[in-house]
């Protein structure tokens, strides 16, 4: 992979990680979290973490410490919030291509860093933010950070991979440290050199970790006591697994596996092969490892995988922590196939066939979200062409009539001696085609997999969220400097609180306490649903629609939602209204 494709595809990732900063906050915990960084922003409660003026214990402060960082420099904007997040993600794809390099070479190393910025996971983290995209950063970090110690016996990198090591304990808790430990622990003893772990300097490793965690602690301590230490360090990952955790959706025992069948694409089918061959690979050696090899990815990606998938509370992003990891292995199996003459033509023809159907997948999205709109359907006539012709192109391309009579007949070459008088001239043609359209599926996949994120990120998702009105909302109370908004017959959205940047009443469920409240007021802004609109007009108070419009959670997407002939049997309707007193 030439430098200029290989930063050609990151920058157009990149791209579209930038369209994902200025899309809302979603509900529910990336609206949360915003809402805890901007009141932490200005109460300057930095180790007391608060949500809506009450104790919050849940996630570690790192992601709120870093929005905060954001807000004073930038202010509480959407980019603000997640530039932080955004940040950790470069760093995650940069310590694959380091770790990678590592290990392997150049071409392996590219590919992996290529394959973890276009997977839909990284799509996914840079727009919805949580925690786990400085999860994701951290770890792969401090593992690269940590391998290039135990491989070069550098102090510096002990130093880095202990700090990394602080910010993945700071963003999620213990997960990073058991996600570390599962890709290098093996890795030493498998390679005889465990012995390391002894290392004097290690010390110094956890003294750096003890001195970062420690502001966190005592924040803990001071709101919760022994209680607040014991749920980080313990409940809240491990008490999962035990049942500890009062956190239990009962996840079927495979959701994970085809959780990652669907964020790792358009790369899945490559993971798939790199796994089952690191794994074949592992067993038909016994467990012995060859000079230069590793076993951080296999054996990382395999036991956390299997770690997470104990715990008896799991949702998607819970397991792209490993991704990075995948990735490398991806990358492997996609250059696997290349000493696969009989496997790969079938191969391509299953990733093609799914790449393929990416421009269909657009159609179906502007169907449903944009219609007629001239822009969004120009960009799908015009940008998944492009993208085909740039992988056409890509890697000294076919550019003359000349070249391509070459190299086609140096490719077709190989297989008419191979298979001419030994298959039907058909199946001699299509394997042929298939072998020739593997020289360019990498770059097919990156380009028309970042087409339809492109697209998603700048037309369809916020056409989406149009479907969570709290943020409109919220702008609307905060540009006319409302102080009296209330929940009325529902519960408050944490992204009404964030873009109205206040709290508001607690929630009002009985006409009886909102006529005292207005008698108090005199006027309200009112947030509502049919419930409260049928109050109103049984209390005979006066009221005027500000806006109406239909919730739906988004989160939970299924088919009837995106058919706009039966999107409304699935939507609620909700108002902003503003009621004065009679």
């Amino acid at each position: 992979m030439s430098n200029r494709n290989f930063f050609i595809l990151l920058f157009l990732a990149i791209t579209v990680y930038i369209f994902n900063l200025n899309i809302d906050m979603q509900e529910v915990d990336a609206s949360q979290y915003a809402c805890i960084s901007w009141e932490m922003f200005v109460t300057h409660s930095y180790l007391k973490v608060l949500c809506l003026s009450a104790d919050y214990l849940d996630k570690p402060p790192l992601l709120f410490w870093l929005n905060t960082l954001s807000f004073a420099v930038f202010g509480a904007h959407n980019f603000s919030y997640k530039l932080p997040s955004l940040l950790f993600a470069l760093l995650a794809v940069f310590s694959t291509y380091r770790l990678a390099k590592l290990y392997y070479n150049e071409k392996t190393a590219r590919m992996a860093a290529v394959i973890l910025a276009t997977t839909q996971a990284m799509f996914m983290i840079t727009n919805d933010v949580r925690t786990d995209t400085l999860l994701m950063g951290a770890v792969i970090f401090t593992i690269w950070q940590l391998a290039e110690f135990f491989e070069n016996n550098s102090t510096l990198n002990l130093m880095a991979g202990s700090f990394g090591l602080t910010l993945a304990l700071l963003a999620k808790g213990p997960v990073g440290l058991i996600v570390t430990g599962a890709g290098i622990l093996p890795h030493l003893a498998l390679k005889g050199t465990w012995r390391r772990l002894f290392d004097a300097r290690i010390l110094l490793g956890a003294v750096i970790l003890a001195i970062g965690l420690t502001p966190m602690c005592i924040g803990l301590y001071q709101q919760f006591g022994w209680h607040g230490l014991k749920f980080y360090f313990w409940t809240q990952s491990f008490g999962r697994i035990t049942g500890a955790s009062e956190w239990n959706n009962n996840p079927d025992t495979f959701f994970l596996l085809h959780t990652t069948a669907w964020a790792f694409l358009p790369w899945s089918l490559f993971l798939l092969i790199g796994w089952m061959g690191a794994l074949a690979e592992l067993t038909k050696n016994r467990l012995r490892m060859p000079a230069g090899a590793e076993v951080i990815t296999v054996s990382g990606f395999t036991l956390a995988l299997i770690m997470l998938m104990l715990s008896k509370y799991q949702l998607p992003h819970y397991v792209f922590v490993i991704y990075p990891l995948g990735a490398i292995m991806a990358a492997n199996g996609f250059l696997k196939m290349a000493g696969w003459p009989k496997a790969r033509p079938w191969l391509t023809a299953l990733q093609l066939t799914f790449i393929l159907a990416l421009p269909f997948g657009s159609m179906l999205l502007q169907y449903a979200f944009k219609g007629s709109d001239v822009i969004s359907i120009l960009c799908i006539a015009i940008l998944y062409p492009l993208a085909i012709w740039f992988a056409i192109e890509a890697e000294g391309g076919l550019k003359t009539f000349y070249t391509v009579m070459r190299y086609v007949s140096y490719r077709f070459s190989r297989f008419y001696n191979r298979w001419f008088g030994k298959q039907p001239a058909a199946q001699i043609t299509t394997v042929f085609v298939l072998d020739v359209i593997y020289q360019k599926l990498f770059f097919a996949s990156a380009l028309l997999f970042i087409t339809f994120s492109f697209l998603l990120s700048a037309f369809y998702f916020p056409a989406i969220l149009k479907y969570e009105p709290e943020c409109d909302f919220g702008r609307y109370i905060r540009a006319h400097q409302h102080n009296n908004f209330v929940c009325y017959q529902t519960v408050y959205d944490f992204s009404l609180m964030y873009y109205a940047r206040q709290l508001s009443a607690s929630p009002v469920w009985n006409k009886e306490d909102f006529k005292k409240l207005l008698d108090d007021k005199k006027e309200l802004l009112v947030y509502g649903n049919e419930n409260a609109i049928r109050l109103l007009n049984e209390a005979h108070i006066t009221y005027s629609i500000i806006s109406a419009r239909e919730k739906y959670h988004v989160a939970s997407l299924n088919f009837t939602f995106l058919n706009p002939a039966t999107r409304a049997s699935v939507c609620e309707k909700v108002y902003l209204l503003d009621v004065k007193e009679p």
